[in-house]
């Protein structure tokens, strides 16, 4: 009964395994910023941060606007 129980939970995980692709699709923001291997001016940091920063701004409207929320 035991097998039957570890066998059918892994045959359940690599199963969805298979939909993740699609729930990564689905995500309305962007990735981070990619921040570069070399030295940055603070004019380089504060552009690559602002960025950041209004992307992450955007998304939590995007986020707020899909679950049905009044934006705040």
């Amino acid at each position: 009964m035991r097998i039957l129980l570890l066998l059918s939970a892994v045959l359940a995980l690599a199963g969805c395994s298979g939909l993740t692709p699609f729930v990564k699709g689905a995500d309305p923001c962007a990735a981070p910023v990619q921040i570069p291997n070399t030295w940055l001016t603070d004019a380089d940091v504060e552009r690559l941060w602002g960025a950041d920063r209004a992307e992450l701004l955007n998304c939590g409207d995007k986020v707020e606007t899909l679950s049905g929320r009044p934006v705040s």
